[in-house]
C-alpha cells in the first residue's frame, strides 16, 4: 500500500474542504439575513385600458341631460343612510387622505425600498392634479342644489371623493402588501373606495356616472403607473 497516497487524501480533506465549507457557510448565512425584495405587481396592460374605456363611456353617456343618470340617482334616495354617509364620506376627504398619504409615505420608506414612497407620491399627486383638470375642462354640472345633502363647491365629473380614495388606498395596498397578502389588501382598498363613492350618491352631490368615472379613472391611473414602474421584463420569482 502506498502510504503517501493514503496520507495525501486526508490531508486534502482536512486542509481544503473546511476552507470551502467555511466560505459557503459564510455566504449562506449572509444570504439568509437578506430578505428578498418584494417585487412590484404587474397588472396586465389591458386592465388600465378597460378602466379608461369605462371612464370615457361615463363621460360621454352620463351627466345631467341623460335619463339613465337621473333614474339611477333616484335609487339612492335613502334618508336613513344620510347620517352614516356623512361620516363615511370623510374617508375620501383631504383631512383624512392628506395625513394618510404622509403616513403611507413614511411606512413605505421604512418597510420597503426608497423607491416605493416616491412612486406612491407620484401616483397620488399626479392623480389629484388630473382629476382637478378634468373637473375644470369638462365642467359638468352637479345635481340640483335643492336636493344636495352636503356642501360642495367644485364641478361634477369625475367624483373627486371616488377618484382620490381609489388612488390613495389602492396605491398603498399595491406598494406595501407582500405578494401573499396583496389580493386581500387590494380588496380592502377597493371596498373602501367603493363605499366612499356610494356616499356621494346617497348625499345627492354627484351623478352615478361621476362616481363610476372617479372609480375607473383612479384605478386605471394607479394600475398604469404601477405597471410602468414595474418595467417590461419578466417578473423575478418571489
Amino acid at each position: 500500500m502506498d502510504l503517501r497516497r493514503v496520507e495525501s487524501g486526508p490531508s486534502q480533506a482536512v486542509h481544503g474542504q473546511p476552507t470551502r465549507s467555511a466560505a459557503s457557510c459564510w455566504t449562506g448565512c449572509e444570504d439568509t439575513r437578506k430578505s428578498p425584495p418584494v417585487t412590484l405587481p404587474r397588472p396586465p396592460w389591458s386592465l388600465p385600458a378597460i378602466l379608461f374605456g369605462l371612464w370615457l363611456a361615463m363621460l360621454l353617456l352620463g351627466g345631467p341631460h341623460t335619463a339613465a343618470d337621473a333614474c339611477l340617482a333616484a335609487l339612492f334616495h335613502y334618508p336613513a343612510l344620510v347620517p352614516a354617509a356623512r361620516v363615511v364620506t370623510w374617508l375620501g376627504d383631504w383631512p383624512v387622505l392628506l395625513p394618510l398619504t404622509a403616513a403611507a409615505t413614511l411606512i413605505l420608506f421604512f418597510a420597503a425600498s426608497p423607491r416605493r414612497p416616491l412612486l406612491f407620491l407620484a401616483i397620488v399627486l399626479s392623480g389629484r392634479l388630473l382629476v382637478e383638470l378634468q373637473k375644470i375642462e369638462l365642467a359638468r354640472q352637479r345635481p340640483d342644489i335643492a336636493g344636495r345633502l352636503a356642501h360642495v363647491t367644485s364641478l361634477s365629473f369625475p367624483s373627486a371623493h371616488a377618484a382620490y380614495s381609489m388612488i390613495t388606498w389602492l396605491a398603498f395596498a399595491l406598494l406595501l402588501a407582500p405578494p401573499a397578502r396583496r389580493t386581500a389588501a387590494v380588496a380592502v382598498a377597493v371596498v373602501i373606495a367603493v363605499t366612499v363613492g356610494l356616499t356621494r350618491l346617497v348625499l345627492h352631490v354627484h351623478w352615478p356616472s361621476d362616481v363610476i368615472g372617479g372609480w375607473t379613472f383612479g384605478a386605471g391611473w394607479t394600475l398604469l403607473l404601477v405597471r410602468l414602474a414595474a418595467g417590461t421584463g419578466s417578473p423575478r420569482p418571489h
